[in-house]
């Protein structure tokens, strides 16, 4: 059974895994934001905070990126299982890149709370981080910076290709930090090979030049060219001769 939702087509057991996610994405990273206020309080530990929360901002942009580009080149809408819940939709959005300001939220946002739940219940089995342990301190500021993005990065697309946003999200827009409409455009407005990464954007100044994402996909497809031979190969119809 299914249900049409702001022009997404999202089955009722999808709808309640992610709404679980959320519900138990709440507490983990309020627990995890709680004790690492306290583990920062107690060594003054600031210093190593703050880039570990810039690196986990970068961590989404490029992450966002990475999955953008990997749905826009490989695989296609009929592929078994990640086809239609995956593909799909990225392959839609440059046909029609206006139908995301429609999603809901749980359809909109969902999938980033289950992705990063492993992570956050690993840090509260864990009960980190270890107040002393610089290693641990960083850790976990990475990975609350990143965690708290990450359920904001499809947002901030959205935000961009709204025709009208709140007064404050402009202003992030226009110093750049979540993704401008005019960031985004570079993606929309050329042949869809650069300005992949929808968090900030800022990534693209680096990936963007040396052609990173191009790059990748040749550095793919020539590591994967052997199996397929091998693949086709082994798909061929046997010889009739004898």
């Amino acid at each position: 059974t299914e249900k049409q939702t702001g022009g997404l087509r999202q089955s009722y057991a999808a709808t309640c895994l992610k709404f679980a996610a959320v519900i138990v994405y709440v507490p983990l990273v309020a627990a995890l934001g709680l004790r690492l206020g306290a583990a920062l309080w107690t060594t003054n530990a600031w210093l190593a905070f703050l880039p570990a929360v810039l690196a986990g901002y970068l961590a989404v942009d490029f992450a966002s990126g990475t999955a953008h580009w990997f749905c826009d080149t490989f695989f296609d809408e009929e592929t078994p299982v990640i086809g239609r819940a995956l593909i799909a939709p990225f392959r839609d959005h440059h046909v029609n890149p206006r139908a995301i300001t429609t999603y809901r939220f749980l359809e909109q946002d969902g999938s980033n709370y289950i992705l990063v739940l492993p992570p956050l219940l690993y840090s509260w089995w864990t009960a980190g981080p270890i107040a002393g342990n610089s290693l641990s301190l960083i850790g976990h500021s990475f990975l609350f910076s990143f965690a708290l993005t990450a359920i904001g990065v499809n947002l901030f697309h959205k935000w961009a290709h709204a025709r009208k946003v709140p007064p404050g999200v402009r202003w992030l827009q226009s110093h750049n930090l979540i993704i401008s409409p005019a960031r985004h455009g570079v993606h929309h407005w050329g042949d869809h090979t650069k300005g992949y990464c929808v968090a900030t954007g800022w990534m693209n100044k680096i990936l963007d030049p040396i052609g990173f994402f191009p790059r990748l996909e040749c550095a793919i497809r020539a590591a994967l060219r052997p199996l397929s031979s091998a693949w086709t190969a082994l798909n061929r119809p046997p010889s009739r001769d004898i």
